[in-house]
C-alpha cells in the first residue's frame, strides 16, 4: 500500500514475519520501554553488538521517554547498519496515541538520517489489551503524519528520502491478521495534511476564493454534492451578520456548503460541521497589534478542519447524513469596514450590535448555524479558533468544548478518548448570558473580559435553535510551538480524528 508522504515520495508498508537478525534495511527499530528492557528482541540484538546496550544503559545514554530516539551504530554484526531504540515508556501503559505519537517521532528521525528503508518491530502487539491491527494502524498513521512537511514556497527542498516500511512481527504465535485498514489510514492522514498545508498557506494565497477552489477540487468525482453561497445570495437569505464581517475586504465572503448523502432513508440522521473561515483577521476597524496580527493566516483552521473532514467522508462513507459548511469572510479595515456600533440581523432574525469588530468569528458562525437549523440539521459541531481566553484556561494541553447536550457531549468525548486527542468541558450556564445581552439589539458579540471563551462560545450557541450542539475552541491546540509525536512544529489538524470517528461509530 503507497501513500504520497507530501514531499513528493511514497510510502510503502509492508508487513512481515521475520526474526530480528535477518532484517536487512538501512535501520531496525525497536521498541524501548521503561523497567522492561530485557525484551527477546533487544537481547538478540544486544548479544550481536557485543552487549553495547547493556554498556549504554548503564551510562544511562538511553532513555525510555516516549518517542525519545538512540542511534546505535551496528559496526556490520548486524545486516542493517543502524539500530535504533525507539522510547516507549512504561510497557504497562502502553497505549494506541503513545504508540503513534513514538512512530511520528521515529518517522523524523529516519528522514534526518537519510533513511531510504526501515524495519519496525511492531511494538505493543498483545499488551495492555491492545489489538495487533489497531497497534500496526497507530504505527502508520504516526509516521505519517510526523514525516509531514510544508516547504511549497522553499527554494532549496529536502526531500522525504523514507520509502520502504516494513513492519515486523517477530512473535511466531501472534498471528498477522487482516484488518489494516492502510487505505482509510491513508485516507485520513492525508486528510489531516491537507488542513496543515491549508493552514500553512500565505493569506495572500489563500482568501475565500481559493477555499472555493479547494472545496470544488474535494467534491470533484465524489458523491460529495457542492452549494456556494455569493453575495447577492447571502443578501437574499438576510445574512447580514457574515456579510458584516467581510463588507471591508475586497476579497467577498462566501458561504460553502459540501452536502454527504450517507442516509437517504433516515433525513434525521443527520450532523452538521461548522467552521469558522477568517481567511485573514486584522481585527477589522478594532486593529490587532502588530504582533497579535502575525500569526491570523490561522483564523480559517475551523473551515481548513471541515473540509478536511468532507474529504474523507468521500472515501470513508459512514452511514449518516453529513453537511460540511464553510463561513468563510477576510476582516479588514477598509473604507467600508464595519464599525462598532453597527447592528446587523442574522438570518434567523436575531439582531446583534457590534461591540468589537474583532470578535468577528463568532458573527459568520451565527449565520452558518442559522443555516443549518433552517435545513433541519438535528445536530451541529462547530469548530472555531474562538479566543485568546481558551489558552488562559487551558493552556496548549486540551481543546475547549462546549455544549447544549450533554448526551451528545458524552458521545464525542468516548470517540475523542478511542483518538487520543484531548478535550475539555467548560460550562455553558445561563447566568454567563447577562454579560452579552444588549440594550440596543437581542445581543452584542462580546461579553466583557470576564469568561471570555464561555461567552464567545454562548454568543454562537444562540444560533443552534433546537439542535444538539457543540463548539470546540481550537484557538490553543491548531498549531504546535515545536515538533511533538506525530505533530510537526506548526498546525495539527486537531479533532479531525475524534470528528471522524463521531461520525463512523457514534
Amino acid at each position: 500500500m503507497k501513500t504520497l508522504n507530501k514531499r513528493g515520495h511514497l510510502m510503502k508498508f509492508n508487513i512481515l514475519n521475520s526474526s530480528v537478525i535477518e532484517l536487512n534495511t538501512d535501520s531496525i527499530c525497536i521498541p524501548y520501554y521503561k523497567n522492561n528492557k530485557k525484551n527477546s528482541d533487544l537481547n538478540s540484538v544486544n548479544n550481536l553488538i557485543d552487549k553495547l546496550i547493556d554498556e549504554l544503559d548503564t551510562k544511562k545514554q538511553i532513555s525510555s521517554d516516549i518517542g525519545t530516539i538512540t542511534n546505535i551504530y551496528t559496526m556490520n554484526k548486524l545486516k542493517s547498519k543502524q539500530l535504533i531504540l525507539i522510547g516507549m515508556g512504561e510497557e504497562k501503559e502502553l497505549n494506541y496515541e503513545n504508540i503513534r505519537k513514538a512512530s511520528g517521532s521515529l518517522g523524523r528521525f529516519l528522514n534526518n538520517m537519510k533513511n531510504n528503508s526501515t524495519s519496525i518491530i511492531i511494538s505493543g502487539a498483545g499488551n495492555n489489551n491492545l489489538e495487533f491491527n489497531k497497534t500496526v494502524n497507530a504505527i502508520s498513521q504516526g509516521l505519517i503524519l510526523g514525516t509531514y512537511k510544508y516547504d511549497k514556497f522553499k527554494t532549496n527542498k529536502k526531500p522525504n528520502t523514507l520509502e520502504r516500511i516494513d513492519l515486523i512481527n517477530t512473535q511466531a504465535n501472534t498471528p498477522l491478521g487482516t484488518s489494516y485498514n492502510f487505505e482509510e489510514i491513508i485516507n485520513e492522514s492525508d486528510s489531516i495534511n491537507l488542513v496543515r498545508n491549508l493552514i500553512n498557506e500565505p493569506p495572500n494565497y489563500m482568501n475565500p476564493s481559493e477555499l472555493e477552489n479547494v472545496a470544488k477540487d474535494i467534491v470533484k468525482n465524489s458523491e460529495l454534492e457542492l452549494t456556494i453561497l455569493n453575495v447577492k445570495e447571502m443578501e437574499d437569505l438576510g445574512m447580514e451578520v457574515i456579510l458584516g464581517v467581510g463588507q471591508g475586504s475586497k476579497n467577498d465572503p462566501k458561504m460553502i456548503i459540501i452536502n454527504y448523502n450517507g442516509d437517504k432513508e433516515n433525513k434525521n440522521n443527520n450532523i452538521a460541521i461548522i467552521g469558522k473561515g477568517i481567511t485573514f483577521d486584522s481585527g477589522g476597524l478594532n486593529l490587532k497589534p502588530g504582533m497579535s496580527m502575525r500569526t491570523m493566516k490561522t483564523d480559517m483552521s475551523g473551515s481548513a478542519i471541515v473540509l478536511g473532514v468532507m474529504k474523507a467522508i468521500a472515501y470513508q462513507k459512514p452511514k449518516k447524513n453529513i453537511m460540511g459548511i464553510l463561513a468563510i469572510a477576510e476582516n479588514m479595515p477598509g473604507g467600508n469596514a464595519q464599525r462598532p456600533g453597527d447592528v446587523v440581523r442574522a438570518m434567523n432574525g436575531k439582531t446583534v450590535e457590534i461591540g468589537n469588530t474583532d470578535a468577528e468569528g463568532r458573527l459568520v458562525l451565527s449565520d452558518a448555524l442559522s443555516y443549518a437549523v433552517d435545513k433541519g440539521i438535528n445536530n451541529i459541531i462547530d469548530i472555531a479558533t474562538l479566543t485568546g481566553a481558551i489558552s488562559i484556561a487551558l493552556g496548549n494541553e486540551y481543546t475547549g468544548l462546549f455544549g447544549n447536550d450533554q448526551e451528545f457531549i458524552n458521545k464525542f468525548l468516548i470517540s475523542a478518548k478511542s483518538t487520543g486527542e484531548k478535550f475539555w468541558q467548560l460550562p455553558v450556564d445561563e447566568n454567563y448570558s447577562k454579560l452579552y445581552k444588549n440594550s440596543i439589539a437581542d445581543i452584542e458579540n462580546i461579553g466583557g473580559r470576564d469568561a471570555g471563551a464561555i461567552t464567545g462560545a454562548m454568543i454562537i450557541g444562540e444560533f443552534a435553535g433546537n439542535a444538539s450542539w457543540i463548539h470546540l475552541d481550537i484557538a490553543s491546540t491548531i498549531t504546535s510551538q515545536k515538533d511533538v509525536g506525530y505533530n510537526p512544529k506548526g498546525p495539527t489538524g486537531v479533532s479531525v480524528r475524534t470528528i471522524l470517528n463521531l461520525l463512523k461509530n457514534y
